[in-house]
């Protein structure tokens, strides 16, 4: 039976090698087909008769990518090994995928001559990217100073060396030990003499107030300075600590407009009730600049519930989020525009 298989595609084979040599170019996607219906092809030669077809049907598959004219001699020397469910007939498919897989390989990659790849590597070297850079100044005068340094030692060993022939003894280690502290004592003498003439006086910075200490008083810091400590801690996601900023802004921004006569030592509600109280007239040079009285009602209206709001996180163990910190900053920004015609330093 060996012989009639041979026999019958001999002729598709002679067609199948043909087809090869047009499709050369292409050989690249081919090889993975092959490389596939070869792999199901040997694991239906050495699966049971019952299991065969699955791997059959499988390499059927496989070949879907190859053109057709080159698909359809394998693929029918497939479905005639299907059909017969004989192991010579996989056989006689497989040594024709084999022999697909010899014409199709892509020939080895040339290897470059030693000289080719010398001039490559120099061109490459040569590029700017490549250079060594320049060193620096410091790196000069670090390099001169460490050549002086040893020039002197040199010197130093080849003086007292030269002093052994008068049978110094053990003192040649002790001189110069002694030289080279000398040396050096004179060297950090000098280093103190230039930079105390050339030391520059620094203006002194005053020392910020720290949180803890800023937040019993409103009047530790401005309006301005509040918000910008406010936003600042709403970065760092303290909603916590930014809600008490912009609140004890906001009493701080009323003070400077002198509708609220603020006092570290009264509670929140207290300066909530101040604020309908008579106009500050001590703050004011005059009466007729003091603030639109409708300035205090509309002021007392909108701190009345943030400060509920704020004694139930400050005294009440509420959490603040962000959207908290927001209703306390568009208060705030609502007050300043209204507030900031009438703003005085206080």
């Amino acid at each position: 039976m060996r012989f009639c298989c041979v026999g019958r595609v001999e002729l598709p084979l002679t067609f199948l090698l043909f087809s090869l040599l047009c499709l050369y170019a292409y050989a690249a996607e081919p090889l993975e087909a092959l490389q596939q219906t070869r792999s199901a092809l040997e694991q239906a030669r050495r699966a049971q008769p019952a299991e065969r077809k699955v791997f059959l049907k499988e390499a059927q598959r496989a070949l879907a990518s190859l053109p057709s004219e080159t698909r359809a001699p394998l693929e029918q020397l497939i479905i005639d090994a299907e059909q017969n469910n004989d192991v010579e007939a996989i056989e006689d498919a497989l040594a024709s995928v084999r022999a697909y897989q010899q014409t199709v390989q892509p020939p080895p990659s040339p290897v470059p001559a030693p000289q080719q790849v010398k001039a490559q590597l120099d061109a490459i070297f040569a590029e700017p990217d490549m250079q060594v850079p320049p060193k620096s100044f410091l790196e000069r005068l670090s390099e001169a100073f460490q050549q002086a340094l040893e020039s002197f030692i040199r010197w130093l060993q080849r003086l007292f060396g030269g002093f052994g022939g008068a049978r110094v003894g053990g003192l040649q280690s002790i001189i110069q030990w002694f030289v080279i502290v000398l040396l050096v004592l004179t060297i950090g003498l000098a280093a103190s003499y230039l930079i105390g003439r050339l030391r520059l006086t620094r203006r002194a910075k005053p020392a910020p107030l720290p949180l803890s200490e800023a937040f019993r008083d409103a009047r530790a810091l401005s309006a301005l300075e509040w918000r910008e400590l406010a936003r600042r801690l709403a970065y760092e996601r303290n909603w916590q600590h930014a809600t008490r900023a912009f609140y004890l802004g906001i009493l701080r921004l009323l003070h400077e407009a002198r509708l609220l006569d603020y006092d570290p030592a009264l509670t929140n509600w207290e300066h909530l009730q101040r604020l309908r109280q008579p106009p500050l007239t001590l703050l004011s040079p005059s009466p007729a600049s003091l603030p639109n009285p409708a300035l205090r009602e509309e002021a007392y209206r909108l701190l009345r519930p943030l400060t509920l709001q704020f004694d139930s996180i400050r005294y009440g163990g509420a959490t603040p989020d962000e959207t908290t910190y927001r209703e306390f900053e568009q208060a705030f920004e609502t007050l300043f525009r209204r507030l900031q015609p009438h703003a005085v330093p206080a």
